[in-house]
């Protein structure tokens, strides 16, 4: 994960782990280029909708994600990539598994906008799609 240098490469390579369900190179991308008090926001609407703050928490939490044991993005493909320097936008298409296995919305996506400070992310916003959708699988209103 360390040959990842510049801000966008970093979001590339972070897809790419979570893409093939590498769970450790996503746990090391963050221990090394995340802020400490990084954070990350979903969609209140999601059942994990709201945000996650520091870095080990997000560790885990984003190691989860990839590994497929956790709720949330399946199949996912980046789309494209927006370089505007210290913040990048992540076009993403993915289907979504609801929690319990309550049924999946297939063919969605989100934009996510991740923001760095110096070499490190400090901030990621995620905007879904179709949060009505997810929402109406997994028992929230959206």
């Amino acid at each position: 994960m360390s040959s990842a240098t510049g801000p966008a490469a970093v979001v590339r390579a972070f897809y790419e782990a979570v893409g093939k369900g590498d769970a450790d190179a996503v746990r090391s991308l963050v221990r090394e280029r995340f802020a400490e008090d990084a954070k990350l926001t979903w969609p209140e609407s999601l059942p994990y909708g709201g945000t996650v703050a520091g870095r080990s928490r997000l560790e885990r939490v984003l190691g989860a994600a990839a590994d497929g044991t956790a709720v949330g993005a399946r199949n996912l493909r980046l789309v494209d990539v927006i370089d505007g320097g210290d913040r990048v936008a992540a076009q993403l298409e993915f289907d979504w598994i609801a929690p319990n296995g309550a049924g999946a919305v297939s063919g969605t996506g989100a934009v996510e906008v991740w923001t760095f400070t110096g070499e490190q992310v400090s901030a990621i916003m995620a905007y879904y799609w179709d949060t009505a959708a997810c929402a109406a699988l997994s028992g929230t209103v959206a």
